[in-house]
């Protein structure tokens, strides 16, 4: 784990480059304000792997890591909530942090920032992506970390921290949830059971990606009108 020096050394070290670098500027911009391009590379292959062959056992596999994925970006949000190390960098004056007018004006609805949701749940798509391909795998966790993670801490809204943290618990819960038997056989029945019907797992898989491209912002909704 990082220590709370070095954490914050590496945090004011990325920010500094914040407003005195064009190029940097200009990607950091791009990273954090253009959803296609910072999740093209990994959704293209979460696609493309389902769509590659008619395997029942690749696609219960990834349908058990998009059920992980879901339940590890709730978690992160959960512990933001019920779980503050320190507050986000951004909402902390003591930092003095160059703060570039990236997203507009934002209400963040809590101060913790432990683990970062955002980077849970593209680390662990990649996951998703690795356990079938391990090149677009690889691949996917390089750009993972250096679109969301880099960029995040270099805006203030996460501490390096929170994004060691995600990288511990998103891919941990995928790997967990395709160790237990259970999920993948129930999966790979249900999908059975849809053979002559694939398109209607096939729209459910796209509306699942399409929410998941909002941190499951659908279904947290959901959850707290419910709650």
């Amino acid at each position: 784990m990082i220590s709370e020096n070095a954490d914050a050394e590496l945090l004011l070290t990325l920010n500094s480059y914040v407003g005195s670098h064009t190029l940097f500027d200009k990607i950091l911009f791009v990273f954090a304000n253009n959803d296609l391009i910072r999740g093209f590379p990994i959704f293209f292959c979460l696609v493309a792997l389902w769509f590659s062959g008619d395997s029942k056992g690749r696609r219960s596999r990834m349908l058990v890591g998009l059920l992980a994925t879901c339940l590890a970006t709730f978690l992160s949000v959960w512990l933001q909530y019920h779980f503050t190390p320190h507050i986000r960098p951004l909402l902390d004056p003591a930092l003095h942090l160059h703060i570039p007018d990236v997203r507009g004006t934002e209400h963040w609805d809590r101060l913790g920032s432990f683990p970062s949701d955002t980077a849970t749940l593209y680390f662990s798509l990649a996951t998703v992506v690795f356990l079938e391909n391990r090149l677009a795998g690889s691949l996917g966790f390089f750009w993972a970390l250096a679109s969301v993670g880099v960029t995040r801490v270099a805006h203030g809204w996460h501490y390096p921290s929170d994004v060691v943290g995600a990288l511990v618990l998103g891919p941990g819960c995928v790997y967990l949830f395709n160790k237990i038997p259970h999920f993948g056989t129930l999966f790979e029945r249900t999908l059975s059971l849809f053979e002559t019907r694939m398109f209607i797992v096939h729209a459910f898989y796209f509306l699942l990606l399409a929410d998941a491209y909002t941190l499951f912002g659908s279904l947290q909704g959901i959850f707290r009108l419910l709650k």
